[in-house]
């Protein structure tokens, strides 16, 4: 069985393997530094890191954002050797289960094989892209490019009609970007 252990701080035990897998899985212009996370995991209450445990062993890392209206999940990743296994599928079950508000995540744009499938695996649960152009912002405030993504959305008439709303959630609480004029 799959469990979600919370992980509050670096010091928790599930915390450097969670960090090695994000470092080894996403690149460092889709992530935070370790001293970003660290300050998201200190004072910010609506980040939610998350172990992926199965039998008392590491497995993936969940990490998404509670919003007033929506949820958005940030980081989804399963350990290379564990991949292939069904975990991040579960675990999206699992989360899914457990939410009553709309969900948004980014993905890359569908350029690649791997890209394709990402988005497919999403669309399996419901989530479909949304139409308007949008941008990630960088993680790291020395750093002013904007990587092209799309948004994804298991409530596609929510995504719609509140898509500017939910882009400057995400440009200020998750990436704390402000647009220069």
């Amino acid at each position: 069985m799959l469990n979600f252990h919370c992980i509050n701080c670096v010091t928790c035990p599930f915390f450097p393997s969670l960090y090695n897998l994000y470092i080894l899985t996403f690149p460092p212009a889709e992530r935070r530094s370790w001293a970003g996370l660290e300050f998201e995991l200190d004072y910010e209450k609506r980040f939610c890191a998350h172990a992926l445990v199965q039998n008392d062993k590491f497995v993936g890392l969940f990490n998404y954002w509670t919003f007033e209206n929506f949820y958005y999940i940030e980081h989804v990743a399963v350990v290379p050797a564990m991949r292939e296994q069904h975990i991040g599928t579960e675990a999206m079950e699992i989360f899914m289960s457990q939410t009553k508000l709309p969900i948004i995540l980014e993905v890359e744009l569908p350029t690649t094989p791997v890209a394709a499938r990402r988005i497919h695996f999403y669309e399996k649960f419901g989530f479909s892209l949304i139409s308007q152009n949008y941008a990630q912002p960088p993680y790291d405030e020395e750093d002013d490019l904007l990587i092209p993504m799309q948004l994804m959305c298991n409530d596609a008439a929510f995504a719609e009609t509140q898509f500017e709303t939910i882009k400057d959630t995400l440009y200020d609480k998750v990436y704390h970007y402000t647009l220069n004029p």
